[in-house]
């Protein structure tokens, strides 16, 4: 048997525990990798420790004059109202050159700046791309929104954005892939029905190709551009940032004939992107704007707007769309429905989907810094209760709940925190999350009859949806109350429960649904 080496000793590498190097089929392990070899075979992209911003007090006041409601009806290949290094995010959808309505011009032939075949399309997302270049801060973020092409035969247009990306110099980041959907719709491309002749495959999902300019890190750290007055706060709460840091996301497409464009992509889309990557009052832009969803999502986040479209008509729809968001005061765009686009001017504090609301409720848990599950535990704390366990099992069912707590009475109370502080359908929002939570509520009701269960969450359902009128049936027998995180009224109701009250106080169950109960 040898003996060991004295610790601090030297001993003799053995080749095979020496670096690897990249070969043809790589490499089983990634510790001590020399992955040279691998870049060298791309076009390296141009990285620079360049850190200036145009940005400040007087800049900024130089930048509202020139942009105004930052909607622009031009081409954005020639954004000459944004100077340099100004942009910290670009966030966009382009259009996707399969027949959409606002390429019918192509056919028609009025408008030249349209593209007539896929390389002129390509060539002219290169020319608007290095625009963005021109105006993004170093380290500022590009995020491209896209559809791939056809069956007959495939084509990838995010692999074509990726080598355009390439070509100009920026850092791949990554790609995101959006679920739009889980199955078919009433659309079938099916190729062969149920035959190995021809299947073929049916598109759900999209991509986002994600890139920075020149350096991985946004120019400046968070404490030097306080001290410089640049931008320098997040709005990105815990939960939201590990959801939004995964490379799949699960959001539904928005309804064209309701925003009244043929391609819309979901408020929650750019509204993620931006509190990933940008800080408050930071400059986004879309140079395909569209209706304006990026510019609407953009005011919601408590950041500058700014987007150029050829269409005069989806202009004015994005500046009515901006408009609606911008004079919507905060309380006006909770629990709110996004009306169809040509109501916007006179239902202006209706303009906003509830799943996209920056409210006080996010805002704190983004000042807590904080997860769902560790706001509730010190809510419940400060509210007089006592940890006995967490997780806590039911017995005999192997299902978890967040907690068990007790009283001052020393009553054992169960919790179940559900959902998270989300950009994309935060809490009891999120269908799944409310039918979870209704099941666990139901085994804890039937092996354990008469728990009491309080249902603590980021956000309420939405009032009259499938789940929240299945919440209603299921009644206050199995979930003893339902709690809003943050809401004054709710908490009140948690601290009486604390203190002894022995029934369910009114609030988000009703009276005659307490009276109900046996």
């Amino acid at each position: 048997m040898t003996p060991r080496e004295p610790l601090g000793g030297t001993r003799t590498v053995a080749p095979s525990a020496r670096r690897t190097a990249t070969s043809r089929f790589g490499a089983s392990r990634r510790e001590g990798h020399d992955a040279s070899a691998f870049y060298e075979r791309f076009t390296p992209p141009a990285l620079s420790d360049d850190d200036r911003v145009a940005r400040g007090p007087d800049f900024d006041a130089e930048l509202a004059d020139r942009i105004g409601d930052g909607c622009f009806c031009g081409d954005a290949r020639q954004m000459t109202a944004l100077p340099d290094a100004s942009v910290a995010l670009v966030v966009t959808s382009p259009p996707y050159f399969v027949g959409k309505s606002y390429e019918d011009a192509i056919a028609a032939g009025t408008d030249d700046r349209i593209p007539t075949s896929y390389f002129d399309y390509l060539a002219m997302l290169r020319d608007v791309f290095a625009e963005c270049v021109r105006v993004l801060e170093p380290g500022g973020r590009i995020a491209v929104n896209v559809a791939n092409l056809g069956r007959k035969p495939y084509r990838s247009l995010s692999g074509d954005v990726a080598k355009i990306f390439e070509e100009l110099g920026l850092l791949l980041r990554g790609e995101i892939v959006w679920q739009k959907s889980k199955g078919s719709s009433g659309s079938c491309a099916w190729g062969s029905f149920r035959s190995p002749s021809n299947p073929t495959l049916r598109d759900t999902t999209e991509r986002i190709v994600i890139a920075s300019k020149g350096r991985f890190d946004r120019a400046r750290s968070a404490a030097q551009r306080r001290d410089g007055g640049l931008p320098h706060r997040s709005s990105l709460s815990t939960d939201e940032f590990m959801e939004a840091t995964i490379d799949v996301w699960d959001m539904g497409p928005e309804s064209a004939q309701r925003v009244r464009h043929p391609a819309p992509f979901p408020l929650e889309l750019p509204r993620r992107l931006i509190d990933l990557y940008t800080y408050e009052d930071d400059l986004v832009l879309d140079p395909f704007m569209g209706s304006g969803t990026t510019l609407v999502a953009s005011v919601l986040c408590g950041r500058r707007p700014v987007g150029y479209d050829l269409n005069p008509d989806y202009v004015d729809l994005a500046r009515a769309r901006v408009a609606a968001a911008a004079s919507a005061p905060p309380e006006a765009l909770r629990n709110t429905e996004q009306p169809p686009l040509f109501e916007v001017s006179t239902a202006a504090p209706k303009a906003i989907s509830d799943a996209m609301i920056a409210d006080a409720f996010v805002g704190q848990a983004v000042e807590a810094g904080r997860k769902a599950h560790d706001i509730a535990s010190e809510l419940l704390e400060r509210s007089g209760f006592e940890l006995v366990r967490s997780p806590a099992t039911v017995r005999g069912s192997g299902v978890k709940l967040s907690f068990l707590v007790a009283d001052r009475a020393n009553r054992e109370w169960w919790i179940d925190v559900a959902g998270a502080f989300t950009t994309v359908r935060p809490g009891l929002l999120r269908a799944e999350t409310l039918w979870k939570a209704l099941g666990r509520a139901s085994v804890l009701a039937s092996a354990q009859p008469g728990a009491r269960l309080l249902l603590l969450t980021p956000h309420l359902p939405r009032v009259g949806a499938e789940g929240d009128r299945a919440l209603h049936i299921l009644g206050p027998s199995a979930v003893f109350d339902v709690i809003e995180l943050f809401d004054e009224a709710a908490v009140a109701r948690l601290e009486s429960y604390a203190d002894g009250a022995a029934a369910p106080l009114a609030g988000f169950w009703d009276d005659s649904e307490i009276d109900t109960e046996p």
